[in-house]
């Protein structure tokens, strides 16, 4: 049977000789075996619809035992222990043997998938031996990276297998992607379990043959025939898959990447639909053009993911390219994909034949205008005409769905400006097309269409090493090229013994009067490192008593000593001194934050600790600037005031910064010419110790500055409620700060300042650059593991570019890498504490109990330590646990809003004020949130953007007081105001 669009011819004879069926079974562990449960399934010739024969059908049962079979052959096997140039050698010869049954491969592709036989064997098989080759020849060039680290230290990486991979086939290409995803797989020293379309498993089986004859080990290369339903969904939940590559559509790609996220979190490569937009400007050649239009959506019956439905033409030659397109149309023979006269075969099955049809009528009835076909051929098999709409809107169905067969969709345009916004115009981003001879117009549209691979004056043009994959819901990964090869691989990363050598821990004890001395009970409590959640060493544990001691220490230090009588000139050299030593000894310091806190090494190196010295000469540039004012007062009086220090300050700092927070408190306090006595954090002393040591190095007085050890029950509740302290500030939970804060009315009324916590609402409008919101969003949660007051945790995205925002988070959110802080490749260190590490825990179960969508992480990673994945939840309400609570930890919820007034209304529905951010274009609308919304910082398109220079403090249950500038300094210092009388003087 043959048909042109408007006519058909029958033939009666066959043009090929079809072999028999040789290969039926399920591929496991080197053998042909029956599934567990003995179930088969037909394989149908779409020509005919009828049953070719029968499959075995495979289920978890037998998925477990494939993935068992893959699972000893990576753990114990030879494969990945070859060289590459071994393995490189069995693929070529793999590739050899399909070359060699050519004939044979091709046929099964076209009884089984409708595919036309020539170009199966002129093009696809061909191609899976040239992929096999490329792969081949790249398996002995896998190389790591030989790394320059800090001083004294020698790293390199390794690029090792990722391990047991799970491939889930399409059956629009049974060939060609069976060996996208194997060649690089098995290059890489992978083993697999490949799950073909169960409509289109014959020649899957025949390569699994193929491959055991080219001598690829048993347990390499597994086949398990069957439904995605079943054998699909247990290889994406399975726990011994470290990888999953699918390609198909994004419906099954979502329910994949959630079962890979639900299990074992492994990492999944994703190669989904599109809708792919060809742009024909007027210059181009009106042959040319319809010819590459035509060949775009029309090879393999349309069944292609990169297929160019979304046909916009400049209405300059609109009408030229119609006709052409029409006429072509006319001419294509539909038919038997074994006749060499025949340019498009059958559609594959059933279900994609009766949908491509209903398509064709949806378009029908949404009033876009059928130029040529639209009707089925026959009575026999799955037959349609190639069919050509004109007219149509980018709200109908068949502008905006992926129809998956050969219907083009034909639109007009008529600047480059409209067309790029249209061709962006879809949730897809898989392909687009340019056709054009200005230079200038292939470069502007081909860097602002947003799609993985743009064709220039031609189309569908692919090649191994070319890579390809999708934007959006297109998915994610690389098919072809080394980028391919990289999906297989991960990265080890090695140095000698360790990626910082850890120095000894060398202070321990309280720091009281200058000196380094045991606590009066005598006990200690242990340093935890939370990498493993093993202790470090033992710490003297300050109590009531020894804080009795540091306050009369600072006491006698203030009424006494010299520090509040120096100069503020000769105050600020000696923290311009204590910065220098900080400087000088920045990698040690960074060691502890590291071990003692979880924080990444490169960030104490690079921000906290420059930071820290930062304030210091800030403050230091103030000491002598702290002026009081001559007041005009009413005749015959004088007046002036005087700003003094404040007195003995207590600050308790907490675990998240602990050295940044150190010196917000110190450095402004002592520039004042106040004393102090610091209560770190019980999980995080060790910094706080090391820069009392530096202190008295750089000439601080004795008594100045006092480091007490200890717990927040005994000896923080000692310092805010101790008579001789005259300020405390804290920084920490809102609980906390309210027992502080009564602790110092019932005492002496000393001030209190408090920055506490937050729920900060950031606002992303739909103005917004999609990619700089998503990094300025996921930046501002999750830097420093989202132990961050100030954290972007209730991110609200107007619901014109929601989607987009989600799933840049939710791509950045598994490019995240969590691990040792020491490891420069590392984004992301354990949470401080387990007291933390299962706060966050419980909360992440508040939010799936509470009916949120968990998009990506949500548990613990390993078995040691307090690691966590970063957690994006969407579809969160105001109303939820997660939304209202600050969970201090790297879980961010997502909610979508309509207006900028129910945007402000919602950031403002919280017991928080510390920190907003907006992120817009519109200047209005930048000036109308930010004087909107209660917070006490507010970043306009930025986000955790610090300066010393710039105050940050609560609003409402965040606190009072500000760190920061010169009003931080300010709060450590009071006002008194001198009135003297004068007589006689000549101004009044």
């Amino acid at each position: 049977m043959a048909d042109h669009c408007n006519g058909s011819s029958q033939s009666s004879k066959s043009f090929v000789n079809i072999p028999p069926i040789k290969f039926t079974k399920l591929f496991i562990d080197g053998n042909f075996v029956d599934s567990v449960s003995g179930k088969t399934f037909e394989a149908i010739d779409p020509r005919t619809g009828e049953a070719i024969t029968r499959v075995s059908e495979g289920d978890k049962e037998d998925v477990d035992l494939a993935v068992k079979a893959a699972r000893f052959a990576f753990d114990n096997g030879p494969w990945p222990r070859l060289s590459g140039y071994e393995r490189g050698r069995i693929l070529m010869k793999f590739a050899d043997l399909i070359e060699q049954n050519i004939e044979e491969l091709a046929t099964l592709e076209a009884i089984n998938g409708g595919k036309l036989f020539s170009l199966c064997k002129f093009m696809e098989v061909p191609g899976a031996a040239m992929a096999l080759r490329y792969y081949a020849g790249a398996a002995d060039k896998i190389y790591g990276t030989v790394l320059k680290l800090s001083k004294g230290l020698q790293g390199y990486t390794l690029r090792e297998p990722i391990g047991v991979v799970g491939a889930i086939l399409p059956w629009n290409f049974p060939t060609s992607m069976f060996f996208v995803k194997a060649a690089p797989a098995l290059a890489a020293g992978c083993t697999m379990v490949v799950k073909p379309a169960e409509q289109t498993p014959l020649s899957a089986l025949y390569y699994a043959h193929l491959a055991k004859l080219a001598g690829i080990p048993d347990g390499v290369l597994n086949v398990v025939n069957g439904f995605g339903e079943t054998a699909g969904a247990a290889i994406s939940s399975h726990m011994n898959v470290d990888k999953v590559s699918f390609t198909g559509s994004p419906e099954v790609g979502r329910k994949i990447m959630m079962a890979a996220a639900a299990s074992n979190l492994k990492p999944v490569s994703l190669e989904l639909g599109g809708k792919s937009p060809l742009l024909i400007f007027d210059d181009a050649d009106v042959d040319e053009a319809a010819k590459f239009a035509f060949n775009g959506i029309f090879t393999n019956k349309g069944e292609i993911c990169v297929a160019s439905s979304r046909i916009y033409v400049q209405v300059g030659i609109h009408d030229k390219i119609v006709n052409k397109l029409i006429e072509k149309a006319n001419a294509w023979v539909v038919g038997d994909p074994f006749d060499p006269q025949v340019n498009q075969g059958p559609q594959t099955d059933k279900n994609q034949f009766e949908k491509i049809l209903s398509y064709i009528e949806h378009g029908k009835r949404e009033g876009a205008t059928l130029l040529t076909g639209g009707n089925r051929i026959g009575q026999k098999g799955y037959y349609i005409q190639p069919t050509i709409f004109a007219d149509v809107k980018e709200d109908m169905i068949i502008a905006k769905e992926e129809i998956f067969g050969p219907v083009m969709s034909l639109m007009k345009f008529k600047t480059m400006e409209e067309a790029i916004k249209r061709a962006n115009d879809t949730t897809y981003g898989l392909a687009a097309g340019v056709i054009t001879k200005d230079l200038n117009v292939a470069n502007t549209v081909s860097r602002s269409v947003r799609a993985g691979v743009v064709w220039i004056n031609c189309y569908l043009l692919l090649d191994v090493g070319c890579p390809y994959g999708g934007y959006k819901m297109s998915g994610f990964g690389r098919e072809n090229g080394m980028d391919s090869l990289n999906e297989y691989l991960q990265t080890n990363s090695h140095s000698s013994e360790s990626f910082a050598n850890i120095p000894p821990i060398k202070f321990t004890k309280l720091f009281i009067n200058g000196n380094f001395v045991d606590s009066v009970s005598g006990k200690t409590f242990e340093a935890i490192d939370p990498r493993t959640g093993e202790a470090i060493t033992r710490v003297s544990k300050g109590d009531k008593e020894d804080v009795d001691l540091a306050v009369k220490a600072a006491r006698f230090a203030f009424d006494n000593g010299p520090w509040p009588r120096l100069s503020g000139s000769e105050r600020g050299r000696i923290l311009m001194k204590l910065a220098d030593l900080i400087e000088e000894n920045i990698e040690e310091i960074a060691s502890l934050d590291a071990i003692n806190g979880g924080k990444l090494f490169s960030l104490c190196k690079l921000i906290d600790i420059p930071a820290a010295s930062m304030a210091l000469r800030y403050y230091a540039g103030a000491a002598d600037k702290i002026h009081g004012t001559v007041l005009k007062l009413s005749k015959g009086l004088q007046g002036y005031t005087l700003r003094e220090p404040i007195g003995v300050v207590g600050a308790i700092i907490p675990w998240n910064f602990p050295t940044i927070m150190f010196f917000l408190k110190v450095a402004p306090a002592l520039a004042a010419g106040c004393t102090i006595v610091v209560k770190p954090a019980e999980q995080t002393p060790l910094s706080a110790l090391y820069y009392a040591h530096l202190a008295k190095l750089a000439g601080v007085p004795d008594g100045v500055l006092n480091v007490v050890n200890g717990y927040g029950e005994t000896a923080g509740a000692a310092i805010s409620s101790h008579m001789d302290i005259d300020k405390v500030s804290f920084t920490g939970s809102t609980e906390v700060g309210r027992k502080i804060m009564v602790a110092a009315a019932t005492s002496n009324l000393k001030p209190v300042s408090l920055e506490l916590g937050g729920k900060s609402p950031l606002l992303i409008f739909d103005d917004a650059d999609v990619d700089e919101a998503a990094n300025i969003a996921f930046n501002g949660m999750f830097f420093n593991k989202g132990e961050i007051c100030v954290a972007s945790s209730r991110v609200y995205v107007q619901e014109g570019i929601y989607d987009k925002i989600v799933d840049k988070l939710v791509e950045k959110a598994k490019a995240l890498v969590v691990g040792d802080p020491f490891d420069p490749q590392v984004n992301q260190g354990p949470q401080a504490d387990k007291k933390q590490f299962e706060k966050i825990l419980s909360y992440i179960e508040h939010g799936k109990r509470e009916g949120a969508t968990l998009l990506t992480g949500g548990k613990h990673i390993g078995q040691k330590g307090y690691y966590i994945q970063p957690t994006i939840f969407a579809d969160v309400k105001d109303d939820m646990i997660i939304a209202k609570n600050e969970i201090f930890g790297p879980v961010m919820s997502l909610m979508k809003f309509k207006t900028m007034e129910e945007g402000i209304k919602r950031a403002n529905n919280t017991t928080y004020g510390l920190a907003a951010g907006i992120i817009t274009k519109d200047l209005n609308v930048a000036n109308t949130v930010s004087r909107s919304v209660r917070a006490g910082v507010v970043w306009i398109n930025c986000y955790t953007v610090f300066d010393m220079d710039c105050p940050y403090g609560g609003y409402k249950m965040s606190g009072f007081g500000r760190d920061y500038g010169l009003d931080a300094l300010n709060q450590y210092l009071q006002i008194k105001s001198v009135v003297t009388p004068i007589h006689d003087s000549p101004w009044h």
